[in-house]
């Protein structure tokens, strides 16, 4: 059984050596075929002196390369850091920043766009282009992929154990502001580094092997990697499909280009007519995506497509009756985040007409408790916080003591522990609030939103609305913002930006948006700007009632065309 994530493909390159394990465009790989290359890309790092625990960037865009950097970064004992390819170069520069990466893989597109972002990158030793063509220049040693590859020589790290770090995932974009502008001198320095989610090697395995048993992945099956792998829901895709000896098949269209569009979300129309191929067995998407599909017509997929996986939150109850309408046969799984903690929960098919309003139970190797303030589990029905335990609790924040003091601690000793454990356990605390029915099933509190974090997902992206804000503010225009999700029926939500402006400045909603773009990225922008001259609404604590607010534009993109 495989105990780190690159011994998933060794596994199966034993039992499976000659099936297939990634498919792009033409090019076939077999499990042997992709363990050799994992191999090399390992040996190599070696030759290069990165060693164990230190970080390697891959910023890629789906392909075989890119899987061999990301696991042979893992068989060499390093952590991997897979890196969104549509990011500003401010973004990736802090991001690498961030996590001290020693070496960074990139396409010849992907380092002319960083450019002189990569001169404040002071960890960085050396960048593996893979591509035809050479940069002239470059701030550190640059080595093609071939001969990175050719200077290889057997691994000689000795294996990590499963509770070290294996990867870091930086997929909240709260703190990692771009640089938008479209001249220099008005531009903003990022105003906080961003934030990574650290995942040990027995975080990956056990996901992917969660998540292969959740959604009955087995071998020949042919799973379309629809998810970018910078982020968990499509690295944990693609592992649990090697982990089940299946095919990845990386040919997702229409994929937005670099720094254009707010998210890297597969044209609907294009992928339509991919599932009407006939050949996918399966597929993971986010909502944004399913609920743009509804509206096509996706042919023999409904013959062919075994399972179906809405990944990060519920989809719109219309869209999903029209895609259960279309893929009668189709086991279409509901799959719930909550804060960092990615694959929470599960609402199987047949509990979808049963269970309106659940997320569902907690998927296998993991456990979700309904805890009171002293710690002690609450009764069914009963109201709670919500605390995550088991396999999949992630390591923590990258970096960041004071959210894992706060996120990240042990459990109380009453907490769904029998009375002869005495270990302590450390649990994931999202605070979010929620009840269990005596089933087993959750059901989110109606104030889902975690004050804390005031999380908005929008067009597969988790975006901190308080970091909105503190852009907003930081404009010098206005005395107080809030940042709030609206419902949108194809992105899942949109920001909604409301302030009110200093005393006697003459701003209106056209010179806000303006100074937003300005400083924020594309997908951060605010889809709605109101400048109000009353006070915004005070909840009892004395807080911004954001919950209010949000209420009071939900109807605001409901007619909006899907």
């Amino acid at each position: 059984m495989a105990q780190l994530a690159h011994e998933l493909v060794e596994a199966a390159a034993v039992w499976t050596p000659h099936a297939t394990a990634l498919r792009h465009g033409a090019e076939r790989i077999s499990y042997a075929g992709l363990a050799g290359a994992i191999a090399a890309f390992a040996g190599a790092l070696g030759a290069a002196g990165i060693g164990a625990g230190e970080r390697v960037a891959v910023c890629l865009p789906a392909s075989t390369p890119a899987v061999a950097a990301l696991l042979g970064a893992s068989s060499a004992g390093c952590a991997f850091v897979p890196v969104d390819p549509t990011l500003a170069p401010a973004q990736v520069a802090a991001l690498l920043r961030d996590c001290g990466a020693r070496l960074l893989v990139v396409d010849p597109t992907g380092l002319h766009v960083l450019g002189d972002a990569l001169k404040a990158c002071s960890s960085l030793r050396s960048i593996v282009v893979h591509g035809a063509s050479m940069p002239r220049s470059a701030p550190v040693p640059v080595l093609s992929w071939d001969r990175f590859l050719a200077s290889a020589t057997p691994s000689s790290s000795p294996a990590p154990a499963s509770a070290t770090l294996a990867a870091l995932i930086y997929n909240t974009t709260e703190n990692a502001t771009a640089d938008t502008a479209p001249d220099k001198a008005s531009r903003i320095a990022t105003p906080a580094p961003p934030r990574g989610v650290a995942f040990s090697h027995r975080n990956l395995v056990a996901g992917a092997e969660s998540t292969a048993r959740c959604l009955g992945i087995k071998p020949g099956d042919r799973l379309l990697a629809a998810l970018p792998f910078h982020g968990d829901y499509g690295l944990n895709a693609l592992l649990a499909a090697l982990a089940a000896g299946a095919t990845v098949v990386l040919d997702t269209p229409g994929a937005a280009p670099r720094g254009i569009q707010p998210a890297a979300l597969p044209d609907p129309a294009a992928l339509a007519r991919l599932l009407e191929g006939g050949e996918i067995t399966g597929l993971v998407a986010l909502p944004a995506t399913w609920n743009a599909l509804s509206g096509q017509t996706l042919g023999r997929a409904a013959d062919c497509l075994r399972y179906a996986a809405c990944a990060g939150g519920g989809l719109d109850p219309d869209a999903l009756t029209t895609l259960r309408a279309g893929l009668p046969r189709t086991r279409i799984h509901l799959l719930y985040d909550i804060g960092e903690a990615c694959r929470s929960t599960s609402l199987m098919p047949a509990q979808l007409d049963e269970r309106p309003g659940s997320i569902g139970r907690a998927v296998p190797y993991s456990d979700w408790l309904v805890v009171r303030a002293d710690g002690r589990e609450c009764a069914p029905g009963e109201t709670g916080e919500l605390v995550r335990r088991g396999a999949l609790v992630p390591l923590g924040y990258w970096n960041d003591p004071s959210a894992n003091r706060e996120q990240f601690r042990f459990l109380p000793p009453a907490a769904g522990m029998a009375q002869r454990e005495t270990r302590r356990e450390s649990g994931y605390w999202p605070g979010v609030s929620a009840r269990r029915d005596l089933d087993g099933y959750l059901y989110l509190a109606e104030s889902f939103a975690d004050p804390r974090q005031n999380t908005i997902t929008s067009g597969g992206y988790r975006i901190s609305g308080r970091e909105v804000e503190k852009i907003v503010v930081g404009t010098g225009l206005v005395l107080e913002a809030a940042a709030v999700g609206v419902a949108h029926p194809v992105l899942g939500q949109v920001i909604a930006v409301l302030a009110t402006p200093r005393p006697g400045a003459r701003l209106d909603s056209s010179i806000l948006f303006g100074a937003c773009r300005a400083r924020l990225p594309l997908h951060m922008l605010p889809a709605m700007v109101d400048v109000r001259r009353a006070p915004l609404p005070r909840a009892r604590d004395g807080q911004i009632d954001r919950a209010l607010l949000a209420g009071e534009l939900a109807p605001l993109f409901a007619d909006v065309a899907s």
